[in-house]
């Protein structure tokens, strides 16, 4: 065989015009991004700053509507007392020995012995 003519074309030898050139990506793109879960996009929009009207300070989304709310309901809105009471109820500020550390581990551990018995109960001793 003489260096003249082409390599021959088959399996693991493409057409030379087909081939990857060299310094040239064959997947420029690149792998597309992973999409963005609503939680990831609300917390990114909540934390970011705002200035406020009367200050020149900067606050957390999420700080500026807890303190419109608060306006709202020393105001007497109604709406906004009744969303202002569901919030501290679910945050369980209300009642601050509801949620005290100990009382929290002790759950954990009557939750985690309630799995262990089901699973005793599910899985036969091994013989």
């Amino acid at each position: 065989m003489t260096n003249d003519e082409p390599p021959g074309v088959g399996y693991m030898n493409p057409p030379q015009h087909t081939r990857f050139t060299k310094g040239k990506s064959g997947n420029p793109r690149g792998r597309p991004r992973k999409q963005e879960d609503l939680n990831t996009f609300l917390h990114r929009v909540l934390n970011r700053k705002v200035r406020t009207k009367d200050d020149d300070q900067t606050m957390p989304i999420r700080d500026a509507l807890m303190w419109k709310l608060r306006d709202l309901a020393l105001q007497g809105d109604k709406q906004a007392i009744a969303l202002q009471q569901r919030i501290i109820d679910e945050a369980g500020i209300a009642d601050p020995d509801a949620y005290s550390p100990e009382d929290k581990t002790r759950q954990i551990l009557r939750n985690i012995r309630r799995m262990e018995k089901k699973a005793a109960r599910k899985d036969p001793p091994h013989e």
